[in-house]
């Protein structure tokens, strides 16, 4: 009785920190949907920039290849989509029941999520490399260029890339809720394996009409 209250004990509180790292990644990936939005924004609105009379904002190339942006920009929404569906779920007391074919089905989400991110990453870098006008290769690659629109490629620049970091942190928190959920499910198949173990002599003492 002692050992089933320890591990209700332990399940609660794993289950409060999988909250909290479903928490964090609706913050991050939300993060990174504004900092996506606003550089597009920029890229369409001529933002941040500083004129003087009679000048004109440098335009950006004729063919900018927004698709690194909108890859990442997508699995955010997605991910912030997903998050807020699972954390809903989990304030249901069916869902956050220990059941076998619930915990694969929480540790394949985690799966596709951290799977989701790394392609997402990987093709934004992928992409990034293989041409010279998307947005955070020019506008890094014009950072430093005296022109009507440096402020603007700067701040470009600077979101992108901090987009990029908080993507990788966010993908990092699915690594650890996944974790959080295998801890879990190995612990209640051992608890299932020692109920059993436990359960079978005692039936056998009974079958045979000695004493338990």
């Amino acid at each position: 009785m002692h050992s089933e209250v320890v591990l209700s004990t332990r399940s609660d509180w794993m289950s409060r920190v999988r909250s909290a790292l479903r928490l964090l990644i609706i913050i991050l990936s939300s993060g990174v949907i504004g900092l996506l939005a606003h550089t597009i924004t920029i890229y369409r609105g001529n933002w941040y920039l500083d004129l003087r009379n009679g000048e004109l904002p440098m335009s950006w190339p004729a063919k900018t290849n927004l698709i690194p942006t909108i890859i990442l920009l997508s699995v955010a929404s997605t991910n912030v989509l997903v998050s807020f569906i699972i954390l809903a779920l989990s304030f249901m007391k069916s869902f956050r029941r220990p059941v076998r074919y619930r915990d694969v089905y929480r540790i394949l989400a985690g799966t596709f999520g951290i799977a989701l991110w790394g392609v997402a990453l990987g093709l934004y870098s992928l992409l990034n490399g293989t041409t010279k006008a998307s947005l955070a290769r020019y506008s890094c690659a014009n950072w430093n260029v005296m022109s009507n629109g440096r402020y603007q490629y700067r701040k470009v620049c600077e979101e992108q890339a901090s987009a990029i970091y908080i993507a990788s942190a966010a993908a990092f928190a699915e690594g650890l809720m996944l974790l959080t959920l295998a801890v879990s499910s190995f612990r209640q198949t051992r608890r299932r394996s020692s109920h059993s173990s436990q359960e079978k002599p005692l039936m056998s003492g009974a079958s045979s009409g000695r004493p338990s």
